[in-house]
């Protein structure tokens, strides 16, 4: 293991980009990750993996390629802790200009990432991070696949918004170095570790910095789902509890005005399903009836129209309302728990959890 560091040799005029990997017991996943980014089209100059009280082969399986290895036995910041530490190692001695790639250790970037990811900073000098769109392209079982699905629609929808839309996503992200100091010198950090979703209290404090933010589709990531519903409800429950903790932190601003305003949303969206199979439910003898089929048929060509990139199966998954259905109403369910636990504090630990990311 490597335990020290020289600074990055500078060639004038050129731009540094250092890539960070925090790895909390990623060995199955690493070698992936490692070699996609070893494979870029547009090399890093610098490579850190951050083993993070890693009970596993992170360590010996990120010592068989060219990168720096950092091992911590203990962390009590989780990723949010482990990405700050690597910051502290990879940020001294670069440039303003310079930039930074955090991504997790499941995460397979796509050859061209950091070449494009570069080329849109070249040509906004007031673009503050690019973030890569992530899909998945094995699956095994059924909620693997629905996320697969889940993750296209997302995709599809923030071409659709020129890539100004949502979260700088921890798979993998790109950062310009002078917005990252920016972050620290205002927060204190550049990573919350309080924070349950530390890339959505970024993302935010980037907005209030006035730095701008963009999901381009040249940038694309692979990563690994959740395999189980278990492990699904929790990750979201995470993901919603970390959201609105973000907004608790901010509170009402210019920058979360709409993101609170969502929030009046999801209500509504909640009351309008329960509605809607209330209704379906009165008028059950009528779902068979004639004016029912160009309804259904216009569901279904949406439906496969938007998922057919991700695959046949998903294809043909998308023909079937009532599994989609159910998806919707379980990822909301987590999303409700979610906001309850972060308004009551319950279940508020600093703990590891045995569930990806």
């Amino acid at each position: 293991m490597q335990d020290c560091f020289t600074p990055v040799r500078r060639t004038t005029g050129t731009r540094q980009i250092a890539v960070i990997i925090p790895a909390h017991n990623e060995g199955k996943w690493l070698t992936a990750t490692i070699e996609s980014v070893l494979a870029q089209s547009r090399p890093p100059d610098r490579i850190l993996v951050y083993a993070n009280a890693c009970a596993d082969d992170t360590v010996a399986v990120a010592e068989r390629y060219p990168v720096e290895v950092v091992e911590s036995p203990g962390n009590e910041g989780r990723k949010a802790g482990a990405l700050n530490r690597g910051l502290d190692i990879v940020l001294p001695g670069m440039h303003p200009g310079d930039l930074v790639m955090c991504m997790d250790g499941d995460t397979q970037v796509h050859e061209h990432l950091l070449r494009n990811a570069e080329a849109h900073f070249a040509a906004d000098p007031l673009l503050g991070a690019v973030s890569s769109n992530h899909l998945i392209k094995r699956f095994g079982t059924l909620i693997e696949l629905l996320q697969a699905m889940e993750y296209e629609r997302d995709r599809r929808f923030i071409g659709r918004r020129k890539g100004r839309f949502g979260c700088m996503t921890g798979m993998a992200a790109v950062y310009r170095v002078a917005a990252l100091r920016q972050v620290a010198t205002r927060y204190g950090t550049v990573y919350d570790p309080k924070n349950w979703t530390e890339d959505w209290k970024l993302t935010i404090a980037l907005k209030h910095l006035r730095w701008g933010m963009v999901r381009p589709q040249n940038c694309l990531a692979t990563t690994v789902p959740v395999s189980d519903m278990r492990g699904l409800f929790t990750q979201r429950e995470r993901w919603a509890r970390g959201y609105l903790q973000t907004l608790m932190q901010f509170g009402m601003t210019r920058w979360t005005f709409i993101p609170w305003l969502k929030q009046a949303g999801l209500g509504w969206s909640i009351l309008s399903r329960l509605v809607l199979f209330f209704l379906l439910y009165t008028t059950r003898h009528h779902l068979a009836a004639e004016w029912m089929i160009p309804v259904v048929i216009i569901l279904t060509a949406d439906a496969v129209n938007t998922v057919h990139k991700a695959g046949w199966r998903a294809t043909l998954l998308a023909l079937a309302f009532p599994v989609e259905i159910f998806y919707a109403w379980l990822v909301t369910a987590a999303i409700v728990s979610g906001y309850f636990k972060q308004l009551t504090g319950a279940g508020a630990s600093d703990t590891w959890k045995k569930v990806r990311r």
